[in-house]
């Protein structure tokens, strides 16, 4: 899954390149978008969510202003998401980030066992056997 980004002035830090912070709202805009075509979940209710376990992010190359950047949703296996952040004019990796996701139900403050249709979802998509 591909999701075109619109960078905006206030992405933009004062060397002229996007801020390290912005990166992670950027991925983050990724995972959403594959939440909500991939398993149908168009906002997590209450009770069953995902919360963010770990995350780490590598910048190789500064975003700029004028870049076309995408977020391209290119793995996953039990739900560990790895995105990249791609210049479409010139295919370079800006950024990638991996990120390790935990089913959590708000409501009971527990984690919980990922579903099975999510995880049938996960693998229709990704193309690996659950």
């Amino acid at each position: 899954i591909t999701t075109p980004i619109q960078l905006r002035f206030n992405d933009i830090d004062i060397q002229g390149h996007m801020y390290n912070g912005q990166y992670q709202h950027i991925f983050d805009l990724g995972k959403n978008e594959y939440f909500e075509r991939i398993l149908g979940i168009e906002q997590m209710d209450g009770a069953q969510t995902v919360v963010t376990a770990s995350s780490t992010t590598n910048f190789y190359v500064p975003v700029g202003m004028k870049d076309r950047i995408v977020i391209e949703r290119v793995g996953t296996k039990s739900f560990t998401v790895f995105q990249e952040m791609i210049d479409l004019d010139t295919d370079t990796v800006k950024a990638d980030s991996r990120t390790v996701l935990v089913g959590w139900n708000a409501v009971t403050k527990e984690s919980f066992a990922i579903p099975d249709v999510w995880r049938e979802k996960i693998a229709r998509e990704e193309r690996f056997p659950r």
